[in-house]
This record gives structure tokens, C-alpha cells and sequence, in this order.
């Protein structure tokens, strides 16, 4: 898979005469377990199977529940110059593929471009790993995606808080 969930692969069918066209009939995309064939056919999205001729891009969406996307901070201590390495883990499941193959979001990417942990900077000492553990849960419990992700249901399944690090900083 790449690191693009729930994107397994995607493929652009035209123009029709070029050079990876060979390749494409050699090796078609066929969907495995857990996964779903979105064919776009005249703009129009479709899980039905699509006439060759007409299809103009094929996703390959991975439709498995309760899928793991991790997303990962830094947020600072109190007073000091150490940082909290925190993650975060999700649940995803992929409720509409057609949205999905539609949108094409990266989603660890969405995930990770959420600003609400950095609101807990320098709230908690060092040494307070479970303090801040239970902010960012509260914080994210509620609405664990910043944002809504078509076709998704994200919801919040840990938070983990390693030991503050002591951060060097660069001298330009």
C-alpha cells in the first residue's frame, strides 16, 4: 500500500495512445479484500464495473474498518527548552469510496496538519507526560479530526506522550 490512505492506486486512463498504455493492459488494477475499484466513466464516478473503452481513471480504495493513521507532534514544556514527542492515533473507515476516490485526500497528512495540539504548548512541566496525555485526549475526543474528510469516519483511538526531550538549538 502507499502512504496515501485510503488511496491504494491510482491511475489516469488517457490519452489512450501512450506509452504506459501497454503496461496498463499487461497489469489492470484489480481490487483484492478490503479494497474497492472507483472507474470514472464521462466525469461520473462509479464502483459498477465500466467499459474499458470509456473509463478515463481507476482508484483503487482501501475500504477496511478501523484502519490506523498515526499523526505526530512536538509540543514544548513550561518553561523550558524541552519538547514531548506526542502521536496520535486514529481509527478510519472509508463509509463512501466514491468520495474518496473523488477528493483523493492524503489523510495522515490532513491529520497532521492539525493546529489544536499546539494550543497545549508550554502548559505542562517536564516530567508531566500523563498531564498533557489527558489534555490532548480531552482535546481531541470530542471532534478528532480538525476538519471533515469526505467519505471518512475518523475517530480518536490513543494519544501517547514520551518523555520530554531536551531541544538543542541551532545557532545560525
Amino acid at each position: 500500500m502507499t502512504g496515501r490512505y485510503p488511496i491504494v492506486r491510482h491511475r489516469e486512463l488517457r490519452p489512450r495512445w501512450r506509452l504506459s498504455a501497454w503496461r496498463e493492459r499487461r497489469h489492470p488494477l484489480i481490487a483484492g479484500p478490503g479494497q474497492v475499484l472507483v472507474h470514472v466513466v464521462d466525469g461520473t464516478y462509479t464502483t459498477e464495473t465500466a467499459d474499458p473503452a470509456r473509463c478515463t481513471a481507476l482508484t483503487l480504495v482501501d475500504v477496511c474498518p478501523d484502519r490506523r493513521v498515526s499523526a505526530r507532534w512536538e509540543v514544548t514544556a513550561s518553561g523550558s527548552d524541552w519538547d514531548f514527542p506526542v502521536t496520535v492515533t486514529f481509527r478510519c473507515t472509508v463509509v463512501d469510496p466514491i468520495e474518496i476516490a473523488r477528493s483523493r485526500w492524503d489523510v495522515q497528512f490532513v491529520l497532521a496538519q492539525d493546529h489544536r495540539p499546539w494550543s497545549l504548548m508550554r502548559t505542562h512541566p517536564v516530567g508531566d507526560e500523563d498531564g498533557l496525555r489527558l489534555a490532548l485526549t480531552a482535546l481531541l475526543q470530542a471532534r478528532p479530526a480538525h476538519q471533515d474528510i469526505d467519505g471518512l469516519r475518523v475517530e480518536l483511538a490513543e494519544v501517547s506522550v514520551g518523555p520530554a526531550r531536551f531541544v538543542v538549538a541551532d545557532e545560525a
